[in-house]
């Protein structure tokens, strides 16, 4: 059965910025993602002689469709922000509609100042010069000013509003870093195999063979002979199928389940061993990562003060 496998999305050098931004794309091994459309950043030739060409500063406006705790979102950088999740959606065979955009992006949104007005709150600070020594990471690693510049404005983006979305970006990631961070390295886990049939037919000859005295190691092999029904260890909230779950954490070691019928099909779980504190693989913590956050942002975002007013 499979497992939630997560490639845990998170920032290095260049992707500190795209944490937030539609059009770059996330990793890092120790942190959680709010996920977004991305395209990649140009890759140029890297010429340390060329000047840092930045566009001429603009305010960001004013009107404000959006506030999230009194914060306002201004206009431009909302509409911005639809254009920049419109492109990523490009070259896709089947295109959302306005609406699902604008409620796509809305969430994206509040979530986005949700972790940045925490990060705050938690007495976490960009100031000016390291917001543009990260602007001149940026350039080094793309080697000029003008390149990017030239991807700013393909993106939609001038100097201000490029500083005030990157200041986002690395207030946000401190935040879901903090969130990440508590996730414990142990947690209570179970070790178990199943015997899986696509039938209640199959399954239902595997339990028969079970009570009469046959080797659940033997029958697993038999219906899975490319793994063996091996499960592995596992958390709670970790397998795809929690009605599986349920049933593994709920048995004794050396106890099997009766049939239990998933989405897939139909399962018999062997618990082989159950731990109050089992270390998490990377792939497991990387799921609870996920949980915290996405339980974190359901929080904050019931605790809201939302308005929107959009013209």
């Amino acid at each position: 059965m499979q497992k939630r496998s997560f490639t845990l999305q998170f920032l290095s050098l260049l992707l500190v910025c795209s944490a937030f931004l539609w059009a770059c794309d996330p990793a890092q091994e120790t942190a959680v993602t709010v996920p977004s459309p991305t395209d990649d950043l140009p890759t140029v030739t890297v010429s340390t002689n060329e000047p840092q060409v930045l566009p001429t500063p603009a305010a960001i406006e004013e009107p404000a469709p959006i506030s999230v705790n009194g914060e306002a979102i201004p206009l431009t950088y909302y509409q911005h922000e639809l254009s920049r999740y419109r492109d990523s959606l490009a070259e896709e065979p089947v295109q959302p509609t306005e609406e699902e955009i604008a409620q796509k992006v809305q969430g994206y949104l509040f979530d986005q100042q949700l972790l940045s007005q925490a990060a705050r709150s938690n007495g976490f600070v960009v100031s000016d010069a390291q917001l543009q020594e990260r602007i001149d990471q940026l350039v080094k690693e793309l080697g000029s000013g003008g390149a990017l510049t030239g991807w700013m404005q393909s993106n939609y983006y001038d100097d201000s509003e490029f500083r005030h979305t990157l200041r986002l970006a690395m207030e946000a990631a401190w935040q879901r870093d903090q969130i990440a961070q508590g996730v414990p390295d142990a947690v209570e886990q179970v070790r178990a195999q199943q015997i899986f049939a696509r039938t209640q037919a199959g399954a239902d000859r595997a339990l028969n063979s079970l009570n009469a005295g046959a080797d659940f190691n033997t029958l697993a092999w038999d219906y899975s002979p490319e793994s063996g029904g091996e499960l592995g260890w596992f958390p709670r909230g970790y397998l795809l199928y929690p009605e599986v779950e349920a049933a593994a954490f709920s048995l004794e070691p050396g106890s099997y389940s009766s049939v239990i019928q998933s989405q897939i099909g139909y399962h018999i779980i062997l618990v082989l061993e159950h731990e109050s504190q089992h270390l998490l693989t990377t792939d497991a913590r990387i799921a609870l990562q996920n949980q915290a956050l996405d339980a974190w942002l359901a929080q904050a975002r019931a605790a809201a003060e939302i308005v929107i007013n959009l013209p």
